[in-house]
């Protein structure tokens, strides 16, 4: 029997369900991560749709928010499987304006 490798977007459904974080729990983790790199990140319902996407195979998940996942989770950046297409302009760096 042979066992299919685990989808990208799974990798992080697991850490996040292993420590009990419901989406919007991991969101701020993320938007805290953002700000300190001068990011601004869209609206928290606008991110709970992604993941949603992003955990069901329906969207790929943009490679600066793998870059938070893989921070968050400690494990390296190695799933990011396309450019960013959902952040707004705002979400350009907004450091030292």
């Amino acid at each position: 029997m042979t066992t299919t490798p685990t989808p990208a977007a799974y990798r992080w459904r697991q850490p996040r369900l292993a420590r009990g974080w419901e989406t919007v729990q991991l969101i701020g983790r993320m938007k805290i991560l953002a700000a300190r790199d001068g990011v601004e990140l869209p609206k928290t319902y606008h991110l709970v749709r992604d993941f949603y996407l992003w955990e069901h195979h329906r969207a790929d998940l943009p490679t600066y928010m793998a870059s938070l996942l893989g921070r968050i989770f400690d494990q390296p950046n190695t799933f990011g499987t396309g450019p960013i297409h959902h952040l707004p302009t705002k979400a350009a760096r907004t450091r030292g304006r």
